[in-house]
């Protein structure tokens, strides 16, 4: 038996590995960034996005991915693994895709969800450490210097003053750092923690 499947099936998830920290999900019109590896339900393999080094990046909900894979990638969190089962009537039905996907072909795909965003979102900030008596906090046109760790939703980092022992030096509120980071330093005391 290579495959199996009936018109009443629906999309098929199973949580694999999921961060106990989960601030955001995945919902229709989101861009995602993930990998993943394709096969069939009898294992035969037709698509990897690790063969080709990199992740698989595209808005959910919004036409760009075969139906199945729109279900299944809702309420994922950055840095799960699921595993994602699609009838063939939700993936690439009766004509199948190429030579790799044949027709009528029930599609298991293990995704691990790298990170997401929507133009929409707001930042968030997390005050991890907030010194007792903070009399002075930072506004726009104040000159600051701090430290930082940068990482992507699924914890892997890209960036840290850290690493050169040496601090952000800037003006906040001005444009010199990124949005978010203008947005995020705004109303910091010294000596302060935020995520």
């Amino acid at each position: 038996l290579l495959d199996i499947w009936n018109k009443d099936d629906k999309v098929q998830t199973v949580t694999v590995h999921k961060h106990q920290n989960c601030n955001r999900t995945i919902q229709n019109t989101d861009f995602v960034r993930y990998h993943y590896n394709g096969t069939l339900l009898d294992g035969t393999a037709f698509d990897s996005s690790y063969s080709r080094n990199g992740t698989y990046d595209t808005y959910v909900g919004t036409g760009w991915l075969i139906k199945g894979m729109d279900e299944g990638l809702l309420g994922m969190c950055a840095g799960e693994q699921r595993k994602i089962i699609i009838p063939p009537f939700l993936a690439y039905g009766e004509k199948g895709y190429g030579t790799v996907i044949p027709p009528q072909a029930t599609l298991v795909f293990d995704v691990l969800l790298v990170d997401l965003h929507n133009p929409n979102d707001e930042i968030t900030v997390e005050r991890q450490m907030v010194p007792a008596g903070c009399r002075r906090t930072a506004g726009t046109g104040d000159y600051v210097r701090y430290h930082y760790n940068g990482s992507l939703m699924d914890g892997v980092l890209f960036d840290s003053s850290y690493s050169r022992n040496q601090t952000y030096n800037t003006y906040i509120g001005l444009g010199y750092v990124i949005s978010g980071m203008d947005q995020g330093l705004q109303g910091v005391c010294t000596g302060e923690r935020r995520r």
